[in-house]
């Protein structure tokens, strides 16, 4: 793997970080989801991917150290000023760890880390920070994909396509926001006896959303830049209904 060029102290463009770890219920289903979203960009970016096991602290930082992505985007536990990534190794908290993020643009799914860890991120110098200052709950039955998970989910890999095709962290935001109003809509005109609960959290996710920073620097190269090969890192429920959060 050829390491992107040097650009002063800017993070390279078109180079996106996934860490997307998985060791229960919650995880699981965001890993699932992740993966969506890392199968989207791996021939539209130079992409690294942490899954699972190899989403720990220490590989994140090798990633960031090495490849230097202007584009993040982290699952795990959490609360309002503390991120977690696999096993629910701390990573990053409010006013420690978290300058690591200075140019990027990040995507946290993580619960509440919106109340007081994105601001802080991005008055570290964070260009845009995505994340939710609320805890992310979301309902689902059986394994991913199911009919239940799917629009919460689709609803944040928007944010994640949106970077990768181009545009700017608040066009990211709102093409978000409207990928919410769609599911919610679609819920309420729903009889499935689980819709009222599901539309229920649906709009806690949605109006816990929130985008921190400037949010003017895009995560792909201007038209004419040549993409080097794709970023190569190590690799590593029944019928029941679930209500499932990324909180600690």
């Amino acid at each position: 793997m050829q390491k992107p060029e040097e650009d002063g102290d800017m993070p390279q463009q078109g180079v996106a970080l996934i860490a997307r770890p998985e060791f229960d219920t919650a995880t699981k289903y965001g890993n699932y989801y992740m993966g969506v979203a890392a199968n989207y960009a791996k021939n539209k970016i130079i992409l690294g991917d942490l899954s699972g096991p190899d989403a720990t602290k220490n590989n994140i930082n090798t990633a960031l150290s090495e490849f230097d992505p202007i584009l993040c985007f982290f699952l795990g536990h959490g609360n309002s000023d503390v991120y977690t990534c696999q096993n629910q190794e701390v990573y990053m908290q409010t006013c420690f760890g978290n300058e690591v993020m200075q140019n990027r643009n990040l995507i946290l799914l993580s619960c509440s880390c919106g109340i007081r860890l994105g601001p802080d991120t991005a008055n570290k110098g964070a260009k845009a920070v995505h994340c939710w200052a609320v805890d992310f709950i979301w309902v689902a039955s059986g394994d991913p994909p199911d009919d239940y998970s799917k629009g919460y989910f689709e609803a944040v890999n928007e944010i994640w396509y949106a970077h990768v095709d181009g545009y700017l962290p608040k066009e990211a935001h709102d093409r978000s926001i409207a990928i919410w109003n769609k599911w919610i809509d679609y819920w309420i005109q729903s009889d499935d006896e689980y819709a009222s609960l599901i539309v229920q959290h649906m709009i806690n996710d949605r109006d816990g959303q929130r985008l921190y920073g400037v949010g003017d620097v895009p995560s792909v190269p201007v038209p004419g830049v040549e993409l080097l090969s794709r970023i190569e890192l190590p690799m590593i429920l029944g019928e029941t209904l679930l209500f499932l959060s990324m909180i600690a």
